[in-house]
């Protein structure tokens, strides 16, 4: 049985959730998504196919949402998503299978995976607050999780459990909110949120090192005159790579929108075991 893995990680939650089912599924591959948003259409060849993504602001990345319109998935016997997230709640899966229905497929199995919380907006779960012991602990339950969800894989069954893991609440506005808008709308919505509501600078801090530059999937930020700049004729994936990645925690977001950013106090955070040309390397440009 051949296994195609196609992931969009940020900050390496991701990432090394595809790295470690890759481990478990025999004569699997991994591939980026960033690496095939230039093409057409997208073609796979594989019996099973997976997706990797976390979970943004309780659907999928835009990024993902590009690449599940290009996919020619008409080769997949058994499609499964897993969707990384630091503890929300998550319509992603009902988003994938709208898009996929189109071609008349649906996800076979899917599964939710807490990982360390690495959003720099809100002050729940700050990433300055994820330390050893909580990663080593959420890395003990994914393994499991994984273990369990990739004997599901390679017997072809179905899995829909019921998400019993949601460690916190969204305000009850928040979910009736969502339910209200369109699922076309909802995901144009949150594109433009990141493009005109949320504005990325550097402080006094940056030395012009050039890694936000390097793992921006979307090439939004240029280095000009040893600084960052984010271009505004190009869209941002929200990832927020360039922030938690940045060797000087120099990167800071502001707000026009009625939410405090905290990144100037609530530290960083990536994972452990990805680097910053780790994540870089998902670009087809990258060198």
């Amino acid at each position: 049985m051949s296994t195609e893995i196609y992931y969009f990680s940020g900050t390496g939650n991701s990432l090394h959730v595809a790295r470690e089912l890759q481990k478990k599924i025999p004569e699997s591959i991994l591939i980026p998504i960033v690496n095939l948003l230039h093409y057409d259409t997208i073609k796979t060849n594989a019996d099973t196919i997976g997706f990797i993504f976390p979970n943004f602001c309780l659907t999928i990345p835009i990024p993902m949402h590009e690449f599940l319109k290009k996919v020619d998935i008409t080769s997949a016997k058994n499609i499964f998503a897993i969707c990384t997230r630091g503890g929300s709640p998550s319509e992603a899966f009902g988003y994938i299978n709208t898009i996929l229905k189109k071609q008349g497929k649906k996800l076979n199995a899917q599964l939710n995976i807490n990982m360390p919380w690495n959003h720099p907006l809100g002050k729940e779960n700050l990433p300055g607050n994820v330390n050893k012991d909580k990663i080593a602990k959420l890395e003990s339950e994914m393994q499991k999780k994984l273990d369990l969800f990739c004997k599901i894989i390679l017997a072809n069954k179905e899995y829909d459990k019921t998400d019993t893991d949601v460690i916190y609440k969204l305000p009850s506005w928040v979910n009736a909110f969502s339910l209200l808008i369109p699922k076309s709308f909802n995901y144009k919505s949150h594109n433009y949120m990141y493009q005109k509501l949320v504005i990325f600078y550097s402080d006094s801090q940056c030395n012009g090192c050039g890694v936000c530059e390097k793992v921006c999937l979307s090439n939004k930020v240029k280095m000009i005159d040893k600084k960052p700049m984010w271009k505004e004729d190009v869209i941002c994936y929200a990832c927020f790579a360039c922030i938690n990645f940045c060797p000087q925690h120099s990167i800071q977001i502001r707000s026009k929108f009625p939410i405090k950013s905290y990144t100037d106090v609530n530290g960083r955070y990536h994972h452990p075991e990805v680097t910053y040309k780790d994540i870089a390397l998902q670009r087809s440009n990258f060198k």
